[in-house]
Formats: structure tokens, sequence, C-alpha cells
């Protein structure tokens, strides 16, 4: 097996880390990432062919986000708890697994039992893989670098995941959607028993199973919650599951303070750069996953394109995030942190800006989802490497899965909130008189509005990291 530098070496200065590692997460990453978007271009294929309704195909995206999102801090329990290569490995076997029952799935209750332990097996080897990221790359100049990339890599899967969902659902079954996670699983899995380092593991501390479960519980509610608000705003189920929600996630906050040990290290929430940086993440992550979400199906309902060329005319949007992934160091390097992260959030609020209103050509909207695009890595990288700044070794897992937890908690709520937002209106537009089409058009340009909103308060956030993070010692000892 390749020898990996340990993090002792490196941070003695003693060796650069291999790039081996990353490459290999990276995959792992960018898979994970891809299996949040891929489906949606496929959605109308899958509602026909399976078939499924049109609850089932919502819940073919929310299970997975939510299941992935709610059990990330769980996950980077169990990576630090029982190692961070068995953990990843581990994640990835449950994923491709996973992958073959959704591909296989006859009925649509399958899909969605598919679509959820999909998220588990996301969130045990997203949560490792971050921190496997930490822990290797300790000198500043390789972990800026393997950040950059990490995020990078996300934002272009989740963008890539709709391009190659409409190229599979056209030239040969949706169903190769899933399957094709096989061999990218298979090769992840060998490069990671070949490259990754075990690390060491602290097996003498407790997984917290109650907490974990209590954990998920409330962040499962709260995103169901907000999913059945489709079924419109005086739904008692989903204002239950919200309730439910707050007062779960009020007792673990309760149950956690004081803990030596915490599955949820509040300790760290208390540092004003780590928490603005979780709130970044979550309205980058809600950003990033519904502006394709929308824009997939404004292009199908709308403009009545395939499935391909829908996924066409969002290559522009991740082409221009991995354009800007690539100057994103150099970037950081001469405004700092804080004001790439500006840069993106302002990115973010012209392009929602210009498809608020509802009307754009697609020419437009592709320009408008690029300017998008462009925003997200200077986002998420400068968001992670604030964060992760803060985290010690020993709890780089459940530091990670912290981070991360707000990320696909962005993303869960964000597919809820901007579905709940699409649904409502289309369906009042319709019994106003509005063709499909028509009510397709102005329920997009409603749901990017709250985004652009996300894109306010994203700046917001943006402007006082910069404050803090101007200098060394404010980045390092603001609390």
């Amino acid at each position: 097996m390749t020898e990996a530098i340990s993090p002792a070496e490196t941070r003695q200065g003693q060796a650069h880390a291999p790039w081996t590692p990353m490459a290999v997460v990276g995959v792992a990453q960018l898979m994970v990432m891809l299996d949040s978007t891929v489906v949606n271009v496929a959605l109308p294929s899958i509602g026909a062919q399976l078939p499924a309704d049109s609850s089932a195909l919502q819940w073919t995206i929310s299970a997975y986000v939510l299941v992935y999102g709610s059990l990330l801090l769980f996950g980077g329990r169990v990576a630090d708890v029982l190692g961070r290569r068995r953990s990843f490995v581990t994640g990835l076997a449950v994923f491709a697994a996973a992958s073959v029952l959704c591909g296989l799935a006859w009925n649509q209750e399958l899909l969605v039992a598919g679509r959820a332990v999909q998220g588990l097996g996301a969130a045990l080897l997203s949560a490792a893989a971050l921190s496997i990221v930490l822990a290797v790359y300790q000198i500043p100049e390789q972990r800026k670098i393997a950040l950059t990339a990490w995020s990078g890599l996300g934002v272009l899967g989740a963008t890539i995941g709709v391009v190659l969902g409409g190229l599979i659902v056209t030239a040969i079954n949706w169903r190769w959607a899933f399957l094709i996670n096989i061999p990218v699983s298979l090769a992840a899995g060998i490069g990671a028993l070949r490259s990754l380092p075990a690390l060491s593991a602290t097996g003498t501390r407790p997984l917290r199973l109650p907490t974990a479960a209590l954990a998920t519980a409330g962040l499962a509610s709260l995103s169901f919650g907000l999913i059945r608000l489709q079924d419109g705003m005086t739904t008692t189920v989903a204002w239950v599951s919200i309730g439910l929600a707050v007062v779960l996630l009020a007792v673990l906050t309760v149950l956690e303070l004081g803990k030596s040990d915490p599955l949820l290290p509040l300790h760290l929430l208390r540092i004003r750069t780590y928490w603005l940086s979780s709130i970044g993440l979550l309205l980058a992550a809600a950003v990033m996953i519904s502006s394709s979400y929308l824009a997939s199906i404004y292009f199908q309902r709308a403009h009545g394109m395939s499935a391909f060329t829908a996924g066409l005319s969002l290559l522009p949007m991740g082409l221009a995030s991995l354009v800007v992934a690539f100057i994103v160091p150099k970037l950081v390097s001469a405004v700092g942190p804080g004001g790439v992260y500006l840069i993106g959030a302002v990115a973010q609020l012209l392009g929602a800006g210009v498809l608020a209103t509802g009307d754009s050509s697609t020419a437009v909207t592709i320009i408008a989802l690029a300017v998008i695009g462009a925003g997200l890595p200077s986002c998420f990288a400068p968001l992670y490497g604030i964060g992760s700044s803060h985290v010690r070794m020993e709890e780089s897992g459940v530091g990670s899965g912290l981070l991360n937890t707000f990320n696909q908690t962005g993303a869960a709520l964000g597919i809820a909130v901007i579905g709940t937002i699409l649904t409502t209106t289309v369906r009042d537009q319709m019994d106003s008189g509005s063709s499909a089409a028509q009510a397709t058009t102005t329920g997009i340009g409603h749901g990017f509005l709250a985004l652009a909103a996300c894109a306010v308060l994203a700046a917001g956030v943006a402007l006082t990291l910069r404050s803090l993070t101007r200098t060394p010692k404010s980045a390092t000892h603001q609390s």
C-alpha cells in the first residue's frame, strides 16, 4: 500500500502530504453531491416508467438530502471513534448497495427507501472524508488547496449531476443514474484501502447512540414538516412535525451543555467565526441545490426542453464554478476569506435577482445561473477554511461533521422551502386560469426571489466575517 505522510510529520514541516488521499475522497465527494441532483431531470421519466406519483417524486430528492443532512453529526462521531478510513469505506459500501436498490426498484416505495439508505451511506463517507482532509493536510498552503478542491468538487458534482442525469435518461434509462455509482464506489474503495492513512481512532469514546438518534430525529422532523407544507400552510401534520423538531433540538441542546465529550460540539458554536461560517454554509447550500432544481423544472416545463437539453443548459453553471474554484486560493490571498465570501454572496444575489423576475429568456436564464455558479466556490471554500480552523484534531470528525450538517441541512431545507413555494404558487396560478407554463414561470420567479433573500442574508454574514478575519489575530482569537 502507498505510505501516507502522518499528521505529525506535516505539523513538523518535514514533508508535504501526498495528494492521493485527496483524489480518493474527492471522487467520493463528487459522487455524493452528484447524487443530490442527478435525479432532478430524471423525475418525469421516473414518474412515467415506474410509475410514481408526485409525492413520491418529491421524496426521491428529499429522502436523500434529509437523511444525509440528519446523520452527518453521527457520521462524524463514527469517524472519530472507529477510524476515518474504516468509516469512509463502510459508507462507500452502504452507498453502493443502496444505489443497486434504487436502480432495480420496481415500485416507488423501494425507490424512496433506497434513496434514504443512500443518504445514510453518504453521511458516513462524507463526514469521514472531510475529517481525513483536515487530518492529512495540516500545512496551511496544502490545507487551503485541499479545502478549495473539496468545496469545488461538491459544487461541480451538484451541477454535473443534472447534466449527467439528462444524458443518461435520454441515451439509456433513468435506472443507470443510480447504477453508475457502482463502478465509481468500487474504484474509490480500492483507492481508499491502498492510499488512505488509517489515522488513529479513539475507541474508548462512546458513540453516543441515544444522542445521535435525538439529533437525527430533530433534523429529520424539521425537514419533513417543511416539505409537508407543500400540501398547504394549514397542514396539521407539517406544523406538528416542525413543533416536534423544535422540542427535540431544544432537548438535545440542554443535554449536550456541559458534556465533556459531546456529540454536538456546542463549544465551537460559541466562536463567532465558526457559527457564522456554519450559517453561511447553510445559506450557500440552499442556493446551490435549489437553483439547479428550479432551473431544471423551468427548462423542461416552461420551455419544453428534453431532460438532456435541460442538463446541457445547466452546464455553464458548473463550468463557471470550476473556473472560479481554480482562482479562489489567489483571491483569498488577495482579499482574505471574508472578502472572497462577500464576492460570492453578491454574485448569488445578482443571479437570483435577475431570475426572480420570472420572465427571463433562455439565454438570460443560462447567464444568470452561470453567475450564481461562479459565486458558489467563492462561498464554500472560504467558509470551510474559516470554520475548520477552529477544529481540534481529536474532534475533527464531529467538528467537520457539524459544518457538513449545516451544509446539508441547508440543502434539505432549501429544497423543502423552495419546493413548497413552487408547488403552492403553481397551484394558485392554475386555479386562477393560468396555463401550466405560465404558472411554472411565476412559481420559478417566486422561488428565485426566496433565494435572493438568502443571498442578502449571506452578504450580511460575509460583511461580519470579513471584519472578523481581516487579520490573523482576529481570525484566530475572535469569539
